[in-house]
């Protein structure tokens, strides 16, 4: 059985004993990107940091927005414990 693309998020059909649903996907850097600028509008709570962990494992280890937004979350973090810990 041969993996197929479908799609603009790249989805990849493979056997289901191999990965999760969950690991299918692929989003593109657009769809992380618009994703992220959401993410943090609202209250921010553990499960804000969590999603944001799940986009950033979305995208390749070698991704400069990757990086970039790896660097943006552990500032949120900081000023975050900071207005928690004032």
């Amino acid at each position: 059985m041969g993996l197929e693309r479908s799609g603009p998020a790249h989805t990849l059909i493979v056997p289901l004993t191999a990965v999760t649903w969950k690991e299918l996907t692929l989003l593109t850097e657009q769809q992380v990107a618009r994703s992220w600028s959401t993410l943090f509008k609202g209250t921010i709570t553990e499960k804000t940091f969590e999603k944001a962990e799940s986009l950033l494992q979305s995208l390749r280890p070698e991704s400069p927005l990757r990086h970039r937004l790896a660097n943006e979350l552990n500032e949120i973090r900081k000023r975050h414990l900071q207005q928690s810990n004032a």
